[in-house]
């Protein structure tokens, strides 16, 4: 019975040690199974990422090729449009600036019938490109028209659409900035700059103003402001100083150094754009005479014969000045050798030789008086009344008394064909009201208050002392000058403006003042040559005995603290359309690429692989 009992325990043990292992082994295979299905999820998952990895590559490089396509195909256009619209220029040249408009006009708005005409060929298997609409904007004027570019391109069933809008003129750059120079453009100290700027070779900001008072002095104060964007030749091209005499450049690799940077100086700098002279179209001011002097005369055709005139026998590269050169000319065209109208200002002088013997001597005089004062009412009606191009043989006075007013009665009436006044000697304008486009061979002098609707190309140097010019019937000046042009007012230290509503270009270098006295423009000015301006902001009082002004406090933010203020005004274009200089090349601007529509599914494009 013992041994039955020791037997049956045996037993039992044993069957647990069975189930125990029963057991085991069952766990163990869940335990592999478990095993194979995780590393069959990672595999899925692997294999899953790669293909996805490279559909998405794949979509991405679909992507990539049909920007670029769609992009290519505006280009074309541009392409296109920019080789129409410099041959229309050359076609054009000598007819009037309303039928060269209406040309341009009439291209640009018929190039949506035909876009299906710009045909280019891909070699992507699966790929199209196509232009979809060319829109000549409803703003368009007769100086400025606006086209909007839209294409798109498909590859793979990858669709993009882009879009960019051009702006297209045919008058010079200059007038499209507030400030600017083919040269460097220094900006010392504070001016208030509201529009575009241009630099040709560098941009050099300064915080200290320079100025001459007795003395060459210096005031340190703010950096400039611009509210625009600032175009240079590269980002390079732009450098500032604290001390104005060492510059820098902008520091953008080092974060440290760019952080301690003055706001105003990186405002300019991440509002920079690059445009370079390549694409900058310029003026030649002595050609622009010519082809004005040959629309004076009626006949383009003349120009050819006017340049062999003006140049003389030795050509362009002569010792003579423009001066000499334009008098020439214009004296060639008066009468009664010439065919133009010609008056001249009349002088008591005039009738010096005068006899009559049947006269005493104070009736001679008094006749001699009668007869001048004859002459200056007729000389006054026809400056007031001018409805031919006109020579004025020589000086000019526009004294505010005897003489203050010309007006080209098609000017004042909007036509598309004003005449031109050319004054064969200098021009003074004080207090006076011109409504004319003018040609002046030698000198211009403005001053006082002068109310302006021209555009005036002078072969000598312009200066405008202690002037106020606004705009004759909110209308404004453009003045173009071979010469320097000087802005100068005497009374310094009065808080009173000079305001001058215009825009002014020289062919020579120009230095801008507003520290002693106030400028402030509505317009713009330019230079050929360097370009250099000097301001600070606050008031200025000059200090009895001393060679330096005293100064307020220099960290006057606002605008109403600027001693130097320029606002651009878009409006000469459609102003003074008739006489602006031509150019003979298209000016473009062209705005940043837009994407416009991200699609997945094949839409209609132009021409297909």
């Amino acid at each position: 019975m013992r041994r039955s009992g020791t037997s049956d325990r045996t037993d039992m043990r044993l069957g647990r040690i069975g189930e125990r292992l029963s057991s085991e082994q069952g766990s163990a295979l869940v335990l592999v199974m478990f095993i194979v299905l995780l590393l069959t999820i990672l595999g899925v998952g692997v294999l899953s990422a790669a293909v996805g990895g490279a559909t998405r590559t794949e979509t991405r490089e679909n992507d990539v090729q049909s920007i670029h396509l769609a992009q290519k195909k505006i280009d074309e256009v541009m392409a296109y449009v920019t080789a129409d619209v410099n041959q229309k220029i050359q076609d054009y040249m000598g007819r009037p600036q309303a039928e060269l408009n209406q040309s341009i006009h009439d291209f640009l708005g018929s190039l949506n019938a035909g876009k299906n005409g710009f045909i280019s060929s891909t070699s992507l298997n699966g790929a199209a490109n196509g232009i979809t609409s060319i829109t000549l904007e409803n703003a368009s004027t007769s100086s400025k028209y606006v086209i909007v570019i839209r294409a798109n391109a498909t590859v793979n069933g990858v669709v993009r659409t882009l879009q960019q809008k051009a702006e297209i003129s045919t008058f010079p750059d200059f007038l499209n900035y507030s400030l600017g120079s083919e040269g460097t453009v220094y900006l010392n100290g504070a001016p208030y700059i509201e529009g575009k700027l241009y630099a040709g070779i560098r941009l050099m900001l300064s915080q200290v103003a320079k100025y001459k008072y007795f003395t060459e002095s210096t005031k340190t104060t703010l950096y400039p402001r611009i509210e625009g964007e600032a175009q240079v030749q590269s980002l390079k091209d732009m450098r500032y100083s604290t001390d104005g005499t060492a510059y820098k450049e902008i520091p953008v690799s080092n974060k440290e150094a760019y952080s301690l940077l003055d706001d105003r100086v990186k405002q300019v700098y991440e509002k920079s754009q690059v445009k370079k002279q390549s694409t900058f179209v310029q003026i030649d001011v002595e050609d622009s005479f010519l082809d004005k002097v040959a629309e004076a005369s009626g006949s383009a055709d003349n120009k050819a014969t006017f340049a062999d005139i003006y140049y003389g026998a030795e050509g362009k590269d002569s010792s003579e000045t423009s001066t000499q050169r334009g008098e020439r000319l214009i004296t060639s065209l008066q009468e009664p050798s010439g065919n133009m109208t010609t008056l001249k200002m009349p002088a008591l002088s005039d009738y010096d030789q005068l006899v009559d013997t049947t006269l005493t001597a104070d009736e001679l005089k008094w006749k001699k008086q009668e007869l001048y004062d004859a002459a200056v009412r007729g000389f006054k009606l026809r400056l007031t009344s001018l409805n031919a191009s006109t020579i004025i043989d020589g000086n000019l006075n526009l004294d505010g008394a005897t003489y203050n007013e010309i007006t080209d009665l098609d000017k004042a009436q909007g036509s598309e064909e004003s005449n031109w006044i050319i004054v064969n000697g200098d021009l003074t304008v004080d207090n006076s009201t011109i409504q004319a486009n003018m040609l002046v061979t030698g000198n211009l002098h403005i001053k006082g208050e002068v109310k302006l609707d021209s555009t005036m190309f002078v072969l000598g140097s312009t200066d405008i002392v202690n002037a106020n010019i606004s705009g004759k019937n909110d209308k404004e000046l453009v003045l173009i000058s071979k010469g320097s042009v000087l802005i100068n007012r005497i009374e310094e230290f009065r808080d009173v403006a000079t305001r001058l509503k215009g825009f002014f270009y020289t062919d020579s270098t120009a230095e801008l003042y507003g520290v002693g006295s106030i400028f402030s423009l509505e317009g713009g000015f330019f230079a050929k040559g360097d370009l250099t301006i000097n301001a600070v902001v606050g008031r200025v009082y000059p200090s009895p005995g001393q060679p330096e002004f005293l100064f307020e406090e220099q960290h006057q933010e606002e605008e109403s603290a600027a001693r130097f203020v320029i606002h651009y005004n878009e409006d000469v274009f459609a102003d003074q359309r008739v006489g602006l200089p031509r150019v003979t090349q298209v000016n473009i601007h062209l705005d940043p690429i837009e994407l416009i529509a991200l699609a997945k599914e094949t839409d209609q494009t132009g021409d297909s692989n």
